[in-house]
């Protein structure tokens, strides 16, 4: 990704789920991240990556900076993730992202200074203190903060970001929904043998709703299964993963539905609005498209009959 990066001059546009991101940057450079795995997740969401449904415009723009971070005190803490490490609060009028290290004594690694309403931010990245050149990764410096822009941006009138395996067979979409343990990996390589199939995210996928339908994107955040795709595509299914002795859809009744859905979502509990219309999505989605509970078999035979019900 190195490369291309360089060929726009400190630039990078990425576009997931029709929500632009644009980076640039000053005071170091993007770590040649070519030997790892994590640039065949992130190129694929490149503004020079596979053709998209549709075409955006940024959304949100951020300047990376690469050096010591800047002092600010909170003047108001909205909301403290303590065991994902990082936390947002206000402070001069501004909302900050604060990402701490994830290793004891656990030391603040970034800062994002957003304006009110997210659409353009400061990025302050402490640089690796492994690596003799001042460099940053976006991997790290995305994980948790392009997650986090996201759910703000869907929340606003978008979509949801979910915990979920996303699947497009033949171009239909299929949502799996499940706690850790529940089988998203374990199904998403039983289908990668098949033609016509892509995993759009084992871990995290986006839906949205336009024209009236309901859309499934995939995102550059995946599970074990290390697979993405850039892919949009119209959502046709739902289902609720758990492992079982045959494979067998359950219906169930929509409260209880609602309960496992709202459960994995990234919901944005730092804006009453925000969170109000990420329930409201929700309940929509399940009242619109087709779903069901899946109690599988972890062997091939599931897809088989999972495309059989999928046209039903």
């Amino acid at each position: 990704m190195a490369s291309s990066v360089r060929h726009v001059q400190d630039r990078l546009q990425l576009t997931i789920a029709g929500i632009g991101i644009e980076l640039t940057w000053a005071g170091g450079r993007l770590l040649d991240e070519s030997a790892l795995l994590s640039r065949q997740f992130y190129e694929r969401f490149a503004s020079n990556g596979p053709r998209r449904r549709r075409a955006t415009q940024a959304t949100v723009r951020l300047h990376v900076h690469c050096g010591e971070l800047p002092t600010l005190r909170p003047d108001v803490l909205i909301f403290d993730a303590v065991t994902n490490h990082w936390r947002l609060f206000r402070a001069k009028g501004r909302d900050v992202f604060e990402v701490f290290d994830t290793r004891p004594p656990h030391p603040t690694v970034q800062l994002a200074v957003m304006q009110p309403d997210f659409s353009t931010g400061e990025v302050y990245r402490r640089p690796d203190a492994s690596i003799l050149t001042r460099s940053w990764s976006l991997t790290q410096l995305m994980q948790p903060l392009g997650e986090l822009l996201m759910v703000n941006v869907l929340s606003r009138g978008q979509g949801v970001l979910l915990h979920a395996l996303g699947v497009a067979d033949q171009g239909k979409g299929l949502l799996f929904i499940g706690r850790s343990g529940a089988g998203k990996s374990t199904l998403a390589k039983l289908y990668k043998p098949h033609q016509g199939v892509a995993i759009l995210s084992d871990e995290r996928v986006v839906v949205t709703k336009e024209d009236g339908r309901f859309w499934l994107s995939g995102t550059p955040w995946p599970g074990e299964g290390l697979t993405v795709s850039s892919e949009t595509v119209p959502l046709r299914k739902v289902f609720f993963l758990e492992h079982g002795t045959a494979n067998t859809l359950i219906s169930d009744r929509l409260i209880n539905l609602q309960g496992l859905f709202f459960q994995q979502l990234f919901l944005p509990f730092w804006n009453r609005e925000a969170l109000a219309f990420a329930l409201q999505f929700g309940e929509e989605l399940l009242s619109t498209v087709p779903v069901a509970r899946l109690a599988f078999v972890n062997d091939a035979r599931v897809i088989e009959f999972l495309r059989k019900h999928r046209e039903a």
